[in-house]
C-alpha cells in the first residue's frame, strides 16, 4: 500500500516536470510591425520588423528586419506612414541602427546595405539578456537618398522608429539552462523510480504466484 501510494506521488510530480518542461521549452511570443514605403520608380516595399516579446534569461533569440519588394498584405498589425518626397529621390541604401540597454546584439553596430530594385532584404540578429532586468532600447530605420539633379539634398531619412521593451523571465536569476538541466535530472530520476516500483511489484506479483501455485502441487496429508 505504501509503495502504491509512493509510486503515484512520483508519477504526479513527474506530470508536473514534463509540463514545465514544456513550458520553459514552449516559443516565446513575437511582435510583428509592418511598414509600407513607396521610391521614386513606384515600386512599393515592404518593411517587416519581427523581434521577440519575451526572452529567458540565458537565452538567445532572433530579431528579424526585411525589406520586400512586394506588395501583399497578411493579417498582422499594419502601420501606415507618410512618406515625404521619395518620389523625386533615388534610395541609396537601407540603414538600420540599434541601441539597447541590458542584452548583446549579434552583430553588434550599425547595418547599412544598398537597396536593389527587385532584391529582398533579409537582416538577422541574435539577441541574448546579459542580466534579468527586461531589455529596454531603440531602433532606427533610415533610407539613405540622393537627388538626381541637386546633390545638397543628399538625405538621411528616418522611416520608422520604435522603442523597445523586451521582458526578461528568469526563475531565481537562474539560466535557462540551468532550469532545463534541473527538470530533465528531476524528470530522470522520477522515471527510474517509477520503473523500479514497477519491477519490484511485478517480482512481488510473480512470488505471490509461485507461492499459490507451489500450494496447489502441494499433497494435501
Amino acid at each position: 500500500m505504501h509503495l502504491q501510494k509512493r509510486t503515484l506521488i512520483a508519477f504526479l510530480i513527474l506530470l508536473i516536470f514534463l509540463a514545465l518542461q514544456i513550458s520553459v521549452n514552449y516559443p516565446n511570443p513575437r511582435l510583428v510591425r509592418e511598414i509600407k514605403i513607396k521610391n521614386e520608380t513606384s515600386n512599393q516595399y515592404l518593411l517587416i520588423l519581427g523581434l521577440p516579446e519575451q526572452i529567458w534569461f540565458g537565452q538567445s533569440e532572433k530579431i528579424i528586419i526585411q525589406l520586400l519588394n512586394d506588395n501583399y498584405q497578411n493579417e498582422v498589425i499594419i502601420e501606415q506612414q507618410e512618406q515625404s518626397d521619395f518620389d523625386s529621390r533615388k534610395i541609396q541604401n537601407f540603414e538600420v541602427d540599434f541601441v539597447l540597454t541590458g542584452a548583446e546584439l549579434t552583430p553588434p553596430g550599425v547595418f547599412i546595405t544598398p537597396i536593389i530594385d527587385g532584391k529582398d532584404i533579409i537582416m538577422n540578429w541574435g539577441i541574448e539578456p546579459t542580466t534579468v532586468q527586461d531589455v529596454i532600447g531603440t531602433v532606427w530605420i533610415y533610407i539613405n537618398t540622393f537627388s538626381d539633379v541637386n546633390e545638397e539634398e543628399n538625405q538621411r531619412e528616418l522611416i520608422f522608429t520604435k522603442n523597445l521593451s523586451i521582458k526578461i523571465k528568469n526563475f531565481f536569476g537562474l539560466k535557462i539552462g540551468t532550469i532545463q538541466l534541473v527538470i530533465s535530472l528531476f524528470i530522470v530520476l522520477n522515471i527510474i523510480y517509477l520503473f523500479r516500483s514497477y519491477h519490484l511489484k511485478k517480482k512481488g506479483l510473480l512470488g505471490v504466484f509461485r507461492r499459490a501455485f507451489a500450494r496447489l502441487k502441494t499433497p494435501c496429508p
